[in-house]
């Protein structure tokens, strides 16, 4: 899940930018991995206080973890209560965002533009 704010924040330079929206479109053709654009014209969005990821682990034993990245630090929630929260929280951007097959067309537009 990516705001379309980050594609299309001009960073590196055009060439720089045109080459990492070329990989994202790349790494989306792989069966594995699938990429949403929560799009602007959601205006605010229920992620919009920061990014943060939900890190998930095959062992049954091992409990979801939320990692903040800050700037000289990280956070790890792992409070099933806390946890819970933002997994409601990508739960509700997962049915706002665009759907995964129309990430292909807005990339390819955006390295136009670029």
């Amino acid at each position: 899940m990516v705001d379309e704010t980050a594609l299309r924040r001009p960073l590196g330079g055009q060439d720089v930018m045109r080459a990492q929206l070329r990989h994202l479109v790349e790494a989306i053709e792989q069966p594995n991995i699938m990429l949403q654009v929560v799009p602007f014209y959601l205006g605010g969005h229920p992620a919009a206080g920061g990014p943060f990821t939900l890190l998930r682990f095959p062992e049954p034993d091992l409990p979801d973890i939320v990692y903040l990245e800050q700037l000289t630090s990280a956070l790890y929630l792992d409070k099933p209560e806390e946890v819970e929260h933002y997994r409601k929280v990508i739960d509700r951007l997962y049915a706002k965002a665009d759907p995964p097959t129309n990430t292909k067309n807005l990339l390819t537009k955006i390295i136009e533009e670029t």
